[in-house]
């Protein structure tokens, strides 16, 4: 018989795990959950975007009740029956450790990697307006004890590269680790180049890639969303590539994200490079 699939998208936060869990989720055949786990968990205020809330969804509602072990068999019974595959974007390996045994399934992860310098833009403004500074000064003491005096007297750019280079890393090692079926997918080339890279994905999956996909707010869908998906349809849609780090960040500021030896050790990993629009696929080397 013929195994329902599982779509984990694992990314840093503001990586775009949202939009492309939508731009999936908009197949017939798929259906975007957004992040379950804050659904499951009721973190953050999360709540289905298309109903008024998880307890009221004809989709979510229970799921904090239910056993890991039962929410996608659940969830599957609730969705169309032309419905083969649930996209799951809820980002952490810690989440997605609870599933990738799970034989019922076929499992395949995809690693979104987004381009540190504008997360760097994304990051600061976060930790300005939400007075977070010194806290995550205090997170990344943690994951790197032997460079505490480096967050303690050096600058938010810097924890800023750590905690990127953090997540991505501890990413990529999880999705090796399980073996599993995996792509890695930069945001760029997810913005710039849409229709190619939404066909290989579903081409992988064994998808019929459908164009309106791009056009994912055409499309009812529950689960989680994130408010700034209503900024980027109105610059476009999936076709609207944001750059604004080009006008926030400092020249200097851009040639220490480039140049950090951290950074481009794991870039070489990944088999990504810096390009003027973001990152890009080492030539010659495949994800």
């Amino acid at each position: 018989m013929k195994k329902k699939k599982l779509i984990f998208i694992l990314s840093s936060n503001y990586s775009g795990s949202h939009f492309l869990s939508l731009l999936l989720g908009s197949n017939i055949k798929a259906e975007h959950l957004g992040e379950l786990k804050n659904l499951v968990k009721r973190q953050g205020g999360s709540h289905c975007s298309l109903c008024d809330g998880v307890d009221s969804c004809s989709l979510f509602h229970g799921v904090d009740e239910l056993p890991k072990s039962c929410l996608y068999g659940t969830l599957f019974s609730r969705v169309d029956d032309k419905v083969e595959i649930l996209v799951d974007a809820s980002k952490k390996p810690k989440w997605f450790k609870n599933f990738v045994d799970d034989e019922r399934y076929d499992i395949r992860l995809i690693h979104l990697v987004r381009d540190p310098r504008a997360l760097a833009r994304r990051w600061l403004m976060r930790f300005e307006e939400k007075h977070i500074g010194l806290q995550e000064r205090i997170k990344q003491c943690r994951k790197h004890p032997h460079k505490l005096l480096l967050f303690v007297f050096g600058d938010l750019l810097t924890v800023c590269i750590y905690k990127w280079v953090s997540q991505n890393r501890k990413i990529a090692k999880f999705v090796r680790k399980t073996g599993l079926p995996f792509r890695t997918i930069t945001y760029r080339e997810l913005a710039l180049d849409p229709d190619s890279t939404l066909k290989g994905i579903c081409d992988w999956v064994g998808l019929d890639y459908e164009p309106q996909q791009k056009n994912y707010w055409e499309f009812e869908h529950h689960g989680t969303q994130k408010h700034e998906y209503e900024w980027v349809r109105k610059q476009g849609g999936a076709q609207y590539f944001d750059q604004r780090w080009k006008d926030y960040l400092t020249q200097r500021q851009v040639q220490r994200i480039e140049g950090s030896h951290v950074t481009k050790r794991l870039l070489g990993h990944l088999s990504l490079k810096f390009c003027p629009k973001g990152l890009e696929s080492i030539k010659g080397v495949k994800d």
